[in-house]
């Protein structure tokens, strides 16, 4: 398995090619309303870092992280296009986003992961911490770990 490169965004290109992948996959495949997947977090500056994940030299995913509290951060916006899943690309952005935030401190990492996701972040060792909700008309439950 070639290693997935996860990159911490900066410039305006690489946010927008962050937006592209998850419109795709979020508004055009998931069928998630466009103003429902899109907010105010969706820039450079601010309390998220958006990352583009890349494969063989080509865009194969994104993430947001945004801080909830000094320690703690939550991973959003999470996907990974049809043609990378099933190849490892999404644990190893998941493994690459643990040690980049323990190096800063954070303490803990969660989600409100799709349901059809659960079994995913409990192979990467998250636990379930909430009971299963409705957002954006898919089943969701939060998600935490500690690093």
């Amino acid at each position: 398995m070639e290693s997935a490169e996860i990159l911490r965004v900066f410039d305006e290109e690489s946010l927008r090619r962050c937006l592209e992948i998850r419109e795709k996959v979020f508004v055009m495949e998931k069928k998630v309303p466009k103003e429902v997947e899109r907010d105010t977090y969706d820039r450079l500056e601010g309390r998220c870092d958006h990352f583009l994940i890349r494969n063989q030299g080509k865009d194969a995913g994104a993430l947001r992280c945004l801080y909830i509290e000094e320690n703690i951060v939550k991973i959003q916006r999470f996907c990974i296009l049809r043609e990378w899943r099933g190849k490892g690309v999404g644990k190893q952005a998941v493994k690459y986003i643990e040690k980049y935030y323990h190096s800063r401190n954070v303490k803990k990492i969660e989600m409100d992961a799709k349901y059809e996701a659960v079994g995913f972040y409990e192979a990467c060792g998250y636990e379930k911490v909430s009971d299963i909700f409705i957002e954006a008309d898919k089943k969701h439950i939060t998600m935490r770990k500690n690093i």
